[in-house]
């Protein structure tokens, strides 16, 4: 029978009176032995330190009792050895009611070989050699010899002496005849062997922290009735993490939906074939991540990959979804449970009758010896992913759980089985310090591997994006596609609300192209999953929300059965187990907070800005409008006026619905328009990170913000010129929405609202004149090689006009290079006139038009180009002329950019 020894006290107990049990403990030994206790040297909760007198020798020992929960390092022998040299004692004893650890089993077989003399100065005492001594003492009586029935009761092969205020008992855990799992205890006097059978004794011990598997059960009254249907109710907590039924369900996805995060397997894999292969002495694993990014996801998909032809003689996952938890017994009996499953599907083979020990002691048993050595042998893995954990947080009665999560990961990561406790863990949420989870989790930190999961990146968002086209029927639409990249920002809860809302607008005949002009707004799709819903099943929801995770029972007595198993069938809450929850974390919290995680707001418009207040100075004279009418009274095209009109819907001025061919405005007045524009780039991510990169000195360069901006959209996997012509459209937005303002070559950060567009009028669209306005007349080159003759030196407006042409001085003059009697203008870098060139022509108003017009149509015809561009700048020109000033306006707008990439690089 192997032995236990534990002080259990109840909650509120001080650190003086549990040190009392462990040192009434330590001197009833120490009198076994013929010692005198002399002076209490040092007392805490779990530690007492006693000088102690021999009787016979006079010599006096150093002695230090411990009522751990877990191994006792070599650490502590050490210490113990260094307290009796330098204080020059006989000999330091310990007193341990818990097991040597693996590396202090090792230091004491070495102490051990040392000579007589040496080798008594320090004595080891654990359960399996102070009972027999306290049993040959008669201070105890031997638990072998207790009367118990053993055709009444089946019990295991251990004892626990239980060290109590009320005196010491012992307690044999009973055996469940089905399940062969402790699931009570019979209690006796330690001291006579008398069987306890009083009700107000078990009470007053379960209310106390012992390790000891209740209920207390009488021999002279057995009834293991209600113990067989306490565990039965623990055991059906123990369920899987649920799994979505298809695609568009809100649950965890399915192995064969999962997309992506090809890095985050590999590197759960690589780390079970590290303790696989004993090359690891770690035995815990986490997945780390905010809400809605994926966790439980993962878990399913590393689940199923384990039970793989390939990998399915390797390793054995089971998941456990930690919401359903009803006891503290939880993780016990999850990983009891993950052993029966292996063993059921043949991962495991055992030959003798199973039966597992108590909780505390879950791998010391001869069961779990059998099981490490087959897995060893067998270079085989179990995992037990509990997912979920941080909802235990929730439920102030499951308190007690951290503490058993720790000590069994403590006597896992002690017993160094093939088995490994994983854990999906919400990195959003907050833990108070004085809670026991806290400690737990921080306590664990070095000794587990940890993963985390990043957003999607672009290539993880097309696949997701590809996956839904399937479950769409047809291709995403490349604009669609783009504008799911852009809202989602890689969050996958995010990406899979807005293909679920597109999916089910689809269902009732929205084509692609019409979700285009629709609002993305999370808020109102989350509304969207209340709507159609009755005051009691929204109620129900509210409860469900509070008290997440919810108790069946309590919510089908407040609103029915009927309404739980509707919403249940429109996949708004969850049951597992006897629990009940929303389908979403973020659900939950839109639900008792009424907001939204923070989601980046990084779209860009397409439109000039120029011509998007246009388009709104249009709305408000006509209202609500067609797509027909908005074309005809800006004079736009079909795809120009779709372009800005999707701006309008994701910058929140208007709702639109092309199949109806309705543009209905989200403002009445001026006002209330201008306060829009202002609060999508207050928000707007490229806006926040400029603001939050200056102090007090609130200047900055053109290239400082473009460098801020490529970083806000390094997810975006767009090319470095087309980032350039976004960055610098973005800068014309603030510039003209009045959030930033020219300065000294560069730019301010407007304060306060004074400089802030006051009216829609403030927007000058003042006609340019043809002669001031640059139309590239002359190509790169030519004005590259005229600039270096100039600079050359000594070189006239005739000698200028005469090796090149008019065209060239038209140019110069368009660019402000050079004033008309050829006198640079400012200085130019005679190193890199190419790279000054590019820059200067990139900062004219009509390469910027044509930059954003390319950019959003890179097939636009010279004509085409022209035309919006007369239209843009308010310039009359003949057809000849814009197709002439469009075509050279695009070979100067490719030739700016490639230049000025290559200087980036």
């Amino acid at each position: 029978m192997k032995y236990y020894i534990e002080v259990a006290v109840n909650d509120g107990t001080s650190s003086t009176e549990r040190g009392g049990l462990l040192e009434r403990f330590a001197k009833k030994f120490l009198e076994c032995l013929h010692f005198s206790v002399k002076q209490q040297v040092r007392l805490t909760a779990s530690e007492v330190d006693l000088l102690a007198e021999d009787l016979q020798t006079s010599e006096q020992h150093f002695v230090e009792c411990k009522a751990y929960r877990s191994n006792i390092s070599s650490e502590v022998l050490q210490k113990l050895l260094g307290n009796v040299y330098f204080k020059n004692y006989s000999s330091g004893w310990l007193i341990s009611t818990f097991d040597l650890s693996k590396d202090a089993k090792g230091f004491e077989l070495e102490w051990n070989l040392k000579p007589t003399d040496e080798r008594r100065k320090l004595r080891i005492f654990t359960p399996e050699t102070l009972i027999p001594r306290l049993i040959s003492a008669k201070s105890v009586v031997d638990p072998e010899k207790l009367s118990i029935d053993l055709t009444k009761f089946k019990i295991g092969h251990e004892a626990i002496l239980s060290i109590t205020s009320r005196g010491d008992f012992w307690a044999i855990p009973l055996i469940d005849k089905n399940t062969l799992i402790p699931n009570a205890s019979l209690i006796f006097d330690a001291a006579t062997g008398v069987a306890i059978s009083s009700k107000d004794f078990f009470d007053w011990m379960a209310t106390t922290d012992t390790t000891v598997c209740m209920p207390c059960v009488s021999v002279e009254k057995p009834s293991e009735g209600p113990a067989a249907s306490k565990l039965r109710m623990e055991l059906e907590s123990i369920v899987r993490v649920p799994v979505a039924d298809h695609w568009a369900d809100y649950r965890p996805a399915r192995p064969e939906d999962y997309v992506g995060r090809e890095t985050i397997q590999a590197d759960v894999f690589s780390f079970f074939d590290k303790v696989r292969l004993g090359k690891t002495k770690t035995r815990q694993i986490a997945l780390k991540a905010p809400s809605g990014w994926g966790k439980s996801s993962s878990v399913l998909k590393i689940a199923a990959k384990a039970s793989n032809q390939r990998h399915r003689n390797k390793y054995f996952v089971f998941t456990a979804d930690s919401r359903a938890a009803t006891t503290k017994r939880f993780p016990e009996l999850a990983v009891i449970s993950a052993i029966k499953e292996a063993l059921k599907n043949g991962f495991i083979k055992l030959d003798d009758e199973i039966t597992f020990g108590s909780t505390a002691n879950l791998f010391t048993t001869e069961l779990m010896e059998t099981i490490s050595q087959q897995l060893s042998t067998e270079s085989k893995l179990i995992c037990v992913f509990f997912d979920q954990f941080e909802e235990l947080l929730y439920k102030a009665d499951l308190v007690e759980i951290f503490d058993e999560v720790r000590r069994l990961c403590s006597a896992l990561e002690e017993a160094q089985i093939n088995i490994v406790i994983g854990f999906s863990w919400k990195t959003d949420g907050v833990i108070p310090t004085e809670h026991n989870a806290y400690h737990m989790w921080h306590s664990l930190a070095d000794r587990r591997f940890e993963i985390e999961l990043p957003p999607f990146t672009e290539r993880e968002v097309s696949l997701a994006i590809n996956r839904f086209g399937t479950e769409l029927g047809q291709p995403v639409i490349p604009q669609l596609r783009r504008l799911l990249h852009d809202h989602c920002q890689g969050f996958p809860w995010l990406l899979k609300k807005l293909c679920v809302h597109i999916l089910e607008a689809a269902k009732g005949g929205v084509e692609q192209v019409d979700t285009l002009n629709r609002s993305m707004n999370i808020s109102t799709l989350f509304q969207r999953d209340l709507d159609g819903l009755n005051s009691q099943e929204v109620g129900c929801i509210h409860q469900i929300a509070a008290q997440s995770p919810a108790e069946f029972f309590k919510i089908a007595q407040n609103f029915g059965d009927e309404v739980v198993s509707r919403l249940v069938d429109r996949r708004l809450v969850i049951r597992s187990g006897t629990k009940l929850t929303l389908y979403w974390d973020i659900f939950r919290d839109y639900i008792l907070t009424d907001k939204i995680p923070y989601i980046p707001v990084t779209y860009i418009p397409q439109a000039d800005f120029s011509r998007y207040v246009r388009a709104l100075k249009s709305l408000l004279t006509s209202g609500p409008i067609s797509y027909k009418g908005l074309s005809e009274n800006m004079n736009l095209s079909d795809g120009a006026t779709d372009n800005i009109v999707r701006d309008m819907v994701n910058i929140g001025h208007v709702e639109a619905n092309r199949k109806e061919a309705k543009i209905i405005p989200a403002f009445n007045t001026e006002n209330e328009a201008i306060n829009l524009i202002a609060d999508f780039w207050k928000s707007h991510e490229s806006f926040r990170r400029l603001r939050a990169s200056r102090n007090e000195n609130l200047l900055f360069s053109e290239e400082e913000f473009l460098e801020i901006f490529r970083d806000t959209n390094r997810r975006s996997g767009l090319g470095p010129l087309t980032l350039r012509t976004y960055g610098n459209r973005v800068l014309r937005w603030l510039s003209g929405v009045g959030m930033i303002y020219p300065a000294d070559g560069n730019y301010m950060i407007s304060t306060g609202d004074q400089r802030l567009l006051s009216s829609l009028d403030d927007i000058n669209f003042t006609r340019v004149a043809n002669g001031v306005l640059f139309v590239g007349s002359a190509p790169p080159a030519r004005i590259c090689d005229a600039i270096s003759d100039i600079l050359a030196g000594p070189f006239s407006k005739e000698d200028l006009k005469q090796k090149y042409n008019s065209n060239t001085y038209t140019c110069l003059q368009q660019l402000k290079i050079f004033d008309k009697h050829l006198n640079a203008i400012e200085t130019i870098p005679s190193e890199d006139i190419p790279g000054f060139v590019a820059g200067v022509v990139s900062r004219t108003s009509s390469l910027s038009k044509a930059e954003d017009i390319v950019s959003t149509r890179p097939d636009i015809k010279g004509l085409e180009l022209g035309h919006e561009i007369a239209l843009a700048l308010g310039i009359e020109w003949t057809d000849h002329t814009k197709k002439r000033t469009g075509n050279a306006l695009k070979l100067w707008l490719r030739w700016a950019q490639k230049t000025l990439a290559e200087r980036t690089l």
